[in-house]
């Protein structure tokens, strides 16, 4: 049965996890479909057959790899409600929380940017 965009099938049911796959697949083989998400071909059969699901990052590279939506593949796949689509996400991040490694070669990036500058006044 066809899926359509937003992962309902004909009929208002929700598209299972093997659907999405074929048809984001496009009728790849279980081998192509495995080597260009970069995992073994039975991980994908076992998908299509219904045995197994992906883990929830699997999901998103799978999305990612035939250039759908994460959150679409994460609805599909069942690790996110449709009403938890449009909740806002915040995002906070201190500098107490910020990796020192990565704190310290932006400051370098930084600073041998500003020499570089000086240098050409």
């Amino acid at each position: 049965m066809a899926g359509s965009s937003d992962g309902t099938r004909r009929g208002g049911a929700p598209e299972t996890w093997p659907e999405y796959l074929r048809r984001i697949s496009g009728g790849a083989t279980q081998a192509q479909i495995a080597e260009r998400i970069g995992i073994g071909r039975l991980s994908v059969c076992n998908w299509l057959h219904g045995k197994t699901q992906p883990k929830a990052e699997t999901v998103i590279s799978v999305a990612r790899a035939f250039g759908r939506s994460p959150v679409e593949a994460l609805v599909v796949a069942s690790y996110l409600g449709t009403e938890e689509v449009g909740d806002p996400v915040e995002v906070s991040v201190s500098l107490e929380q910020v990796l020192g490694e990565l704190l310290g070669a932006e400051v370098v990036r930084r600073l041998t940017r500003l020499e570089s500058l000086a240098g050409t006044v």
